[in-house]
């Protein structure tokens, strides 16, 4: 092979890395089921790209992205991983922990009773639960899926199940905007309008909270609120039009998942990627976690 050959194979290999595809390596268990703490995997970097910009993922995907908060230049924020549930332009509501019924391959806590004393760490495990623990009174509180709880269920049809969802009434300090005018937590959140490039809203005290980091932050204008006026670069302001998309994120794991309940949208220009494929898993590794796609 001449080195002329040579030279393009490795700028071939160097641009498919970089601008193509990417890996990554799940650090926390906030996607379970879906993808696990240790999966080594690729991102798509030009799936769903106009000419190589920025990505335009699909409602469900699953998409790598710089975390929004941390105060450094967007490439040196962390890199988060989450499943995309709201468009730009979508309004979300969240009722009992998901955004739509048909949503699959959720996580929720719950509380299960074993009359029978049948559940141990050598049964857990055999059907992939590693989150949880044993309580005071011999029940157990455990991360689980639906297809867990039916594999539970098949062992014991004595089980008791219940689902730690938080009150609809019940407000949450930790969800954003941290609002006492929105009423939210982690399981009842919303409705919330996902900023859209070019859309115009109405702002007023009782919806700036929702997008004065948008406005601040990620536009950079200057705000101030006093009293019942808006003032946005030292004018008086009753609108805004947005100059970005916006998206919104949460894990499957919903209820050991810090995502845009906690600490709002996603700017379009934080997007790295949607996610591909696990390679395998680095900590644990599997047939089943390998050359997995991610759905």
């Amino acid at each position: 092979m001449n080195t002329r050959k040579l030279a393009l194979i490795v700028i071939l290999a160097l641009a498919i890395k970089f601008w193509v595809f990417k890996p990554y390596v799940v650090t926390s268990n906030s996607m379970n089921s879906t993808l696990k703490q240790g999966d080594y995997l690729i991102v798509n970097k030009w799936q769903n790209s106009i000419f190589g910009n920025h990505i335009k993922p699909h409602k469900g995907e699953v998409v790598a992205f710089h975390y929004p908060l941390d105060k450094v230049s967007i490439k040196d924020k962390m890199v988060y991983i989450k499943r995309c549930v709201g468009l730009p332009g979508d309004s979300v509501i969240i009722r009992n922990g998901k955004v739509n019924s048909s949503e699959q391959s959720l996580q929720f806590d719950y509380i299960i009773e074993d009359p029978n004393s049948m559940i141990n760490w050598a049964l857990l495990n055999n059907i992939d639960v590693h989150q949880g623990g044993k309580t005071i009174n011999n029940n157990w509180i455990l991360s689980l899926s639906d297809k867990q709880i039916k594999s539970l269920k098949n062992i014991d049809n004595e089980f008791v199940f219940q689902k730690l969802i938080q009150d609809v009434n019940q407000f949450d300090l930790s969800t954003f905007p941290s609002d006492t005018l929105k009423k939210w937590n982690r399981d009842f959140y919303g409705p919330i309008y996902i900023p859209k490039s070019g859309h115009t809203i109405k702002i007023n005290p009782a919806n700036i909270s929702l997008y004065r980091k948008i406005i601040e932050v990620y536009e950079n204008h200057t705000i101030e609120v006093n009293n019942s006026n808006i003032v946005i670069d030292n004018k008086i302001a009753e609108s805004y039009t947005f100059e970005q998309n916006y998206y919104f994120m949460m894990g499957d794991n919903r209820h050991h998942s810090k995502d845009s309940r906690h600490w709002g949208f996603v700017p379009e220009d934080h997007l790295i990627a949607s996610c591909a494929i696990v390679i395998f898993n680095i900590e644990n590794f599997s047939s089943k976690r390998l050359l997995k796609t991610i759905n």
